[in-house]
């Protein structure tokens, strides 16, 4: 693949090598989305972890008043993320993505996340993508540890509670927070992929004990 439409790089997370695809090629897009289509175990719901990257943009005509516009769409089986650079997509072609539609519709998958459902209803409103399922992680952490606290936790603090990952020692130190660059610096794929591989351990860990 050109540069200029992505790359794929792998991830070493926890002894777990995590390949990672960053791109807005839809034959890229299709192709990993099917690949998260494998039979699970024993046929049980299929946890994807989901995260998403917003930045603020301007219009002249609305009087510069800032808007959301998504830079990019993140999801993770547990041995593969895709970064979806939605930013480098003109809107008239976002149908287009009718794999990422569907598979965000499909019944038999659960997507999780912290701060999922204001993201969801954020693509909802901007672009029309919705989900079937999504459960936030921190109110589910919440209720079956029995600690109200972490209803408002971030990542960090759900990884370690949950799983005992400490995502401090992966975290890029230099990386400059621009998600809308395309193509996205390895470093912020690196953060994006450490985030959202770390929505799918816990949400995999919390829901087999449901």
């Amino acid at each position: 693949m050109a540069a200029s439409m992505g790359y794929e790089e792998t991830f070493e997370l926890n002894g777990e090598k995590i390949k990672t695809t960053v791109t807005y090629n839809k034959e890229k897009i299709h192709n990993h989305i099917s690949s998260f289509l494998r039979p699970s175990i024993n046929h049980q719901t299929k946890v994807i972890g989901f995260d998403v990257e917003w930045f603020l943009y301007y219009t002249a005509k609305e009087g510069s008043i800032s808007q959301s516009r998504c830079a990019t769409v993140q999801l993770c089986d547990g041995h593969s993320c895709l970064i979806i650079q939605l930013n480098s997509i003109r809107r008239r072609y976002l149908a287009s993505l009718q794999s990422l539609f569907n598979f965000l519709s499909m019944p038999d998958y659960t997507f999780v996340g912290v701060g999922i459902k204001t993201n969801l209803a954020k693509l909802e409103k901007y672009y029309g993508i919705g989900c079937r399922n999504s459960v936030e992680l921190g109110p589910l952490a919440a209720t079956l540890m029995i600690d109200h606290r972490l209803s408002y936790c971030g990542v960090d603090e759900l990884a370690f509670a949950v799983d005992k990952l400490d995502l401090q020692v992966h975290r890029p130190v230099t990386a400059i927070y621009d998600y809308s660059c395309s193509p996205l610096s390895k470093e912020l794929a690196k953060l994006a992929t450490v985030n959202v591989y770390s929505y799918y351990k816990i949400g995999s860990k919390l829901l087999v004990a449901t």
